[in-house]
């Protein structure tokens, strides 16, 4: 038996930001629909390390497929660190192949805060403000970038050099200059999205920050001992989102507003996509989306990555 076997070149090289955003939208849509089956994350405690594994499963008109996203939570911020995505045949059981290394994860989480936005987001957002600039940041920003069309964005992170290393490199990559804020609230004063994707253990922004009609993405921390948002902003949005209703349920008190009212008006994206639950209803609502990473679509992106391999 040959296995095919991709590395991260391949996934650069052989899918888009927009295709990678429709396999994404395509998947809540099974998701709300019942043909895909998104679990909350498995973690194996073990000696030397932690593996945590996402598996997923889905069936479509061409077919089924299951399978999992393995890393070693241990070294998540090695540079050497690497993780495997496998997909299953679900007809026959065949592995139909691999894709190792770390670009497909970060693309996965991308398209769909592109998924979130382009459901969210007010069609006639122009401006876009970031913190955080690191590797999650590319790809939202990127994903952002797919579905609509932004002429201004500001970018902050604590670092001012990787701050402007990262306007500099992006601005080329997404075709708009990109302006280097000088603080948090200078980069999300008057954005019509705003991406927070970084790992601070407490709040960057305030919510009174956020203008009318905002749509927030929060990527990073969202625990009760560790959150890059403050509750506060939970409560003042008008609609709550997230990927992974599995993933929620499954942090439990952990999650920074479980036990509020807030948590409770947590709905699907993929119910939102399908109608099925109400997204933003007029443009001065303020929406947010709790990205947690819906299971299965590692493999679903995957498949598509398998299937442009073998054309």
């Amino acid at each position: 038996m040959t296995v095919r076997v991709l590395g991260d070149g391949d996934v650069e090289r052989l899918i888009t930001m927009s295709e990678s955003v429709e396999v994404m939208a395509e998947a809540c849509r099974r998701h709300a629909a019942g043909t895909q089956t998104a679990p909350a994350r498995l973690a194996a405690p073990l000696e030397w390390g932690q593996l945590v594994f996402t598996a997923g499963a889905y069936t479509d008109p061409a077919g089924g497929r299951i399978g999992f996203r393995v890393y070693d939570m241990a070294h998540f911020g090695s540079a050497e660190r690497d993780e495997l995505v496998a997909v299953f045949d679900t007809a026959n059981g065949s592995l139909l192949g691999l894709v190792a290394g770390t670009a497909l994860g970060p693309l996965r989480t991308g398209a769909l805060g592109g998924v979130a936005i382009d459901t969210l987001a007010r069609t006639d957002a122009e401006t876009l403000g970031l913190v955080g600039t690191g590797k999650q940041a590319r790809t939202q920003l990127e994903a952002a970038c797919a579905v609509r069309r932004f002429t201004r964005i500001r970018a902050f992170s604590r670092t001012e050099a990787r701050r402007r290393e990262f306007c500099r490199e992006m601005s080329g990559t997404v075709g708009v200059d990109i302006e280097p804020a000088d603080s948090a609230q200078q980069a999300v004063s008057d954005a019509d999205v705003v991406i927070c994707s970084t790992v601070s253990d407490s709040p960057v922004l305030e919510a009174d920050w956020i203008a009318a009609g905002t749509h927030v993405q929060n990527v990073g921390p969202k625990f009760r001992d560790s959150s890059e948002l403050p509750a506060a902003l939970y409560e003042r949005a008008n609609v709550l989102v997230t990927d992974a209703p599995a993933q929620l349920a499954d942090y439990g008190d952990r999650f920074l507003v479980a036990g509020t009212p807030d948590a409770e008006r947590v709905v699907s994206l993929g119910e939102v996509i399908s109608g099925a639950a109400e997204g933003r209803s007029d443009d001065d609502q303020v929406t947010l989306f709790c990205s947690l990473g819906l299971a299965g679509t590692e493999v679903a992106l995957a498949d598509r990555l398998l299937e442009l391999a073998a054309t």
